[in-house]
């Protein structure tokens, strides 16, 4: 499997230059707010160069954690944010020592092979506080391809849905929200869940 790092490394600028800053994440961004109130700590899972959903979150008085395994992408993003702390890190060996309220794992957890994507799970659990939040995107089916970005090859894998549903009831989520294909936010597979409190 190609390193996706490496990828976004080589391609960091490029993908700057052509992330849309339209916000077309905005109405899953504002359901997540409904239950974490300005003020809470949010922690961006994959959160590239900050645009655009890390300054929405940081500008909306969150106090928000950027990972990513990136580091050209993460240059971009301190540059943009020199207020904001951020790690780089690989989410699979992620260990902060903190608990967020709510985490934000948007097109990325999909870089990860299907085995990678079984153990994230935990991952979520550990890295959450009680009653706190997780939104992801996802396929729908299970499987694996490949996408073209800026001349480098990126893999994507997905579970299917109910193995999805079932890893995070296992870890004691409870699926709030989930839509297929939203037409209104790029054909984005969304979930949000809760953990127990």
């Amino acid at each position: 499997m190609v390193d996706i790092a490496d990828a976004y490394n080589k391609i960091a600028g490029w993908f700057d230059g052509n992330r849309t800053r339209t916000l077309i994440e905005r109405p899953w961004l504002e359901s997540l707010m409904r239950h974490v109130p300005p003020g809470a700590a949010i922690l961006d899972l994959g959160c590239g160069t900050g645009e655009p959903i890390l300054r929405y979150l940081v500008e909306r008085g969150y106090v928000v954690t950027g990972v990513d395994a990136s580091a050209a992408m993460l240059a971009i993003a301190r540059r943009r944010f020199p207020e904001t702390r951020f790690v780089l890190a690989d989410m699979r060996g992620l260990a902060l020592g903190a608990r967020f309220d709510a985490i934000n794992a948007w097109h990325s957890l999909f870089h990860l092979a299907p085995d990678e994507q079984r153990a994230m799970f935990a991952t979520f659990a550990r890295h959450l506080r009680p009653g706190g939040l997780l939104m992801f995107t996802s396929g729908t089916e299970h499987g694996e391809t490949w996408s073209e970005n800026g001349g480098q090859a990126l893999y994507h894998a997905s579970l299917d849905r109910a193995e999805y549903r079932s890893l995070l009831e296992a870890q004691g989520f409870q699926v709030m929200r989930y839509v297929e294909n939203d037409e209104d936010c790029g054909g984005a597979t969304v979930w949000i869940a809760g953990l127990a409190a």
